[in-house]
């Protein structure tokens, strides 16, 4: 996989989308879903507000304020339900599953889907002037696939790629305002890197937007967020054609907290007449292996060069 291609689709593809972002109003990195899932009966709970600037018909800028949430269950760690709170765009539900775990040599993917909900146009922008803008894509029942894989083995830099396509809401619109249109309709990636143990530093592409952001686990049970969407919108020009009445063509600011439970049982086996068993990863261990004999050559010809 050349990483300078990647790179470069995530960084410039967000210069064509229109759309609005809501990190952490659902359960998964920023704005994106995550390939890893729940522990069995592990509960996470997400609160976060959102504040963006847009103006009105008399050019004032006013502030706003969009809260979210979400609560989610790990189910067998090979599944996840919960739901979704958008502000004034009210409940919907969602549930993903894993395919493949993801190992030292291949990747982890999973399948879901989010905005489980009847209303056709699932969103938050409840205030927002329905005549500045709409969504030509329906928000709700967005399926998604998604691969992720962390390369910190394999580049001695601890960073993971993740790559999904999905409908709904992952898709941008076919009336971009701002920009060129997706040249891949559904298609959204994110770059992690882990700075720590306990952070992780952020660059995504949701389908529509560019957002960065940081999160910071404090301890096994809180964990604190913040990022910045839409970011596209900070380079956009005077002389361009974005609308500061629509609220989906300004950047905006999150900051989120999650809380951690569970597991409250620790069943881990999908048949439930199975004996439990702890087993180790072979493949891992193995390459674990290797590692080690590897490094000690190395330290064997450097104390060679040396002497």
């Amino acid at each position: 996989m050349r990483f300078p291609l990647i790179i470069a689709v995530l960084v410039v593809l967000p210069f064509v989308t229109v759309a609005g972002s809501l990190p952490f109003s659902r359960y998964g990195l920023l704005d994106t879903p995550s390939a890893s899932l729940l522990s069995h009966t592990e509960v996470a709970i997400g609160a976060s507000g959102t504040v963006y600037s847009v103006e009105d018909s008399s050019g004032t800028s006013n502030m706003n304020v969009a809260p979210a949430g979400y609560i989610e269950v790990g189910l067998f760690g090979r599944g996840q339900i919960g739901g979704t709170y958008l502000g004034a765009g009210g409940f919907s539900g969602s549930a993903r599953g894993l395919i493949l775990d993801e190992t030292i040599t291949r990747p982890g993917i999973s399948l879901g889907v989010e905005n489980i909900i009847g209303e056709k146009d699932y969103e938050f922008y409840r205030n927002a002037d329905d005549s500045l803008y709409h969504y030509p894509n329906a928000q709700n029942f967005s399926i998604y696939g998604l691969i992720s894989k962390d390369f910190s083995y394999f580049v001695s830099f601890p960073v993971c790629l993740n790559i999904g396509f999905g409908t709904g809401r992952f898709v941008q619109s076919s009336e971009a305002a701002d920009g060129f249109e997706n040249p891949i309709p559904g298609l959204f990636g994110s770059l992690q890197i882990h700075p720590s143990v306990a952070s992780d530093v952020i660059l995504e592409w949701d389908g529509r937007d560019l957002n960065a952001g940081a999160v910071y686990r404090i301890n096994r049970h809180f964990t604190v967020l913040a990022a910045a969407s839409e970011l596209e919108h900070l380079f956009v020009t005077q002389d361009s054609t974005a609308n500061t009445q629509d609220v989906m063509q300004s950047a905006k600011l999150t900051v989120g907290l999650q809380l951690s439970f569970g597991p409250f049982l620790n069943r881990t086996e999908l048949d439930p007449y199975e004996r439990l068993r702890y087993t180790d990863d072979d493949e891992a261990l193995e390459m674990l292996k290797e590692y080690r004999a590897r490094a000690r050559e190395e330290i064997q010809e450097m104390e060679t060069t040396i002497h």
